[in-house]
């Protein structure tokens, strides 16, 4: 693990941060019990919007972590707007890109906002999280799908570029597994 200027570190009991992590110029890192983060996942924040007058004072530049929250390997997370994971919630596969901050070419500026897993969601492999997207509660999101802001409906299985509610995943069994084992393969 490597922490660069990393302010503050909330580090919850029974928790595994595996070897491998950058952890950079983070204003705050809060990762809650029992939760595990793979190697080679890098959490960075640009410092400058700290300063930005509509960022979240509470969460620019944080990295916050709920209880039970799983991240796989090699996973980007831009915290410069603040990043939440809430609990039992879980980035999977490899490569998923998570923004807090974008361009707006209209005003030609930088912004930030909030971007949040909520709980119980899953996020598939190679998918992009657009700065101040929501998962809603109970929701996946498909391997190679973009999330943009706007999102509200729970328990769905969001798919595509942009992504979209394709299904309700109501009746999937990975919303009543409480459990941080790996599931078993099927015979």
């Amino acid at each position: 693990m490597l922490f660069l200027k990393v302010l503050r570190i909330e580090v919850g009991a029974g928790t595994h941060i595996w070897s491998g992590n950058l952890f950079k110029s983070l204003r705050g890192l809060h990762v809650g019990e029992h939760c595990t983060m793979m190697r080679f996942n890098r959490a960075t924040a640009i410092p400058a919007f700290r300063r930005v007058s509509d960022a979240d004072p509470e969460l620019v530049g944080v990295l916050w972590l709920g209880d039970h929250v799983l991240i796989t390997k090699g996973h980007a997370l831009d915290c410069s707007g603040g990043v939440v994971m809430e609990s039992w919630s879980a980035i999977a596969g490899r490569e998923t890109l998570v923004y807090s901050h974008s361009y707006d070419p209209s005003q030609h500026e930088l912004t930030c906002a909030v971007t949040r897993i909520c709980e119980t969601s899953m996020i598939a492999a190679r998918t992009t999280l657009a700065s101040g997207s929501t998962l809603p509660k109970g929701s996946i999101l498909a391997m190679g799908s973009t999330l943009m802001p706007g999102k509200s409906k729970e328990y769905c299985l969001y798919a595509g570029m942009p992504a979209r509610a394709v299904r309700e995943v109501t009746d999937w069994a990975f919303l009543g597994h409480r459990d941080m084992a790996r599931p078993p393969i099927r015979k």
